[in-house]
């Protein structure tokens, strides 16, 4: 995201904590500043002059938000908050939140719609749905234009293959680095909408110059169509595989999904761009 901007000749400021990085990562061309969300005196200093901000602050794993539901939340929750705030004291023209297709849970159908009604099956997923109902309520009370992004099953360059929240695709992929089997839970056939993280930020891009009204929150899925299994993406990324049986599917879960982004094409004009098969090869290159 940072890159993008930059290559777009934007002056960009980060507000970081640095708990899940580094500056040597960061793009020379923007400034840093060290501070945590969950600090709304460190937001409202780092958002002063600012036309719009990018919201991607969380903790983002659901086992975590499981294990630590009050940690999670004075991040996810009350940052959310305070993101808000500062946007609305600094006269910030537009803010972009970054939330989550989870917020959907169980549904009629493996299709998702943001018509739909909410059905949260963990901490992450309500923290992430109350942090839209307060940006539709900064929305309204204040005259912001505030847009929601709901991602769905982002992966890409950069994210931990290790650890108790590390994600299947990194996963895989070191595991087939070290000439291991790759571990599959369960029989592999619940699905999920991989979404390149090229795309995503594209996503931003559009929703921060899309022309919206102020006074509204908008609330858009950004994801694939596709459905995507763990069988799938062992046999994209290649090498022997391992069944472990077995291995019910958790209570927060869903056995399937997928996006419709049809309303993000239709306001914004976005579309996935990235082929599945197309990202794991540039991850397996």
């Amino acid at each position: 995201m940072v890159d993008r901007l930059v290559r777009l000749g934007h002056q960009v400021i980060v507000l970081d904590d640095l708990s899940t990085g580094n500056l040597e990562r960061l793009n020379p061309s923007a400034e840093p500043l060290y501070g945590s969300v969950a600090d709304v005196d460190a937001v409202v200093s780092a958002t002063e002059g600012a036309e719009v901000v990018f919201h991607t602050a969380a903790w983002a794993r659901i086992e975590r938000s499981i294990a630590d539901p009050v940690g999670t939340h004075q991040v996810n929750v009350t940052g959310t908050l305070n993101v808000l705030r500062a946007a609305q004291v600094n006269g910030v023209s537009r803010m972009i939140n970054s939330s989550s297709s989870s917020v959907y849970g169980d549904q009629p159908t493996h299709l998702m719609r943001e018509d739909m009604a909410p059905n949260p099956k963990s901490p992450y997923a309500l923290q992430k749905l109350m942090g839209e109902q307060y940006a539709d309520l900064f929305a309204r009370l204040f005259g912001m234009s505030v847009v929601s992004l709901r991602y769905f099953n982002v992966y890409g360059h950069g994210q931990p293959s290790q650890g108790a929240y590390s994600l299947v695709i990194p996963r895989f992929l070191r595991m087939r680095e070290e000439g291991n089997p790759l571990t599959v839970y369960g029989d592999g056939t619940q699905t999920r909408s991989y979404t390149h993280v090229s795309d995503v930020v594209e996503a931003n891009i559009l929703a921060a110059t899309a022309e919206l009204p102020a006074g509204e929150h908008t609330v858009l899925n950004i994801g694939t169509g596709q459905e995507t299994s763990v069988n799938d993406i062992a046999a994209a990324i290649g090498g022997p595989v391992q069944h472990i049986v077995p291995n019910p599917r958790r209570e927060f879960e869903e056995a399937r999904k997928a996006a419709d982004y049809s309303i993000a094409q239709s306001l914004i004009g976005w579309e996935p761009r990235v082929a599945f098969a197309d990202g794991i090869k540039d991850l397996l290159e």
